[in-house]
């Protein structure tokens, strides 16, 4: 996690099957809908908005259009500059 106040960015990285990610929508504890990510450069994805102090949900989708979506991976006391993990893999 990167990012202060309204501008946060993530990398994502050691993403199985195809490995190219096409798509990533970030959701904040707080909100009820999914925020579409823009590819900032390579891995980087980032989104705007405050979303500190929430847990955050993300779903990825893949070239090949397989989807998934990681249910609270960060929890609410994240700061930027940490790194988080999910068991969650691609096949």
């Amino acid at each position: 996690m990167r990012g202060q106040g309204n501008f946060n960015m993530v990398i994502l990285s050691n993403v199985g099957g195809s490995g190219a990610v096409k798509a990533v929508a970030v959701r904040g504890s707080r909100g009820k809908t999914w925020r579409q990510m823009t590819r900032n450069w390579g891995a980087n994805w980032q989104s705007s908005g405050d979303l500190r102090g929430q847990r955050l949900s993300f779903r990825v989708t893949l070239l090949d259009r397989k989807t998934m979506t990681f249910l609270n991976v960060v929890p609410s006391s994240w700061w930027f500059g940490q790194t988080f993990s999910s068991r969650g893999q691609f096949h």
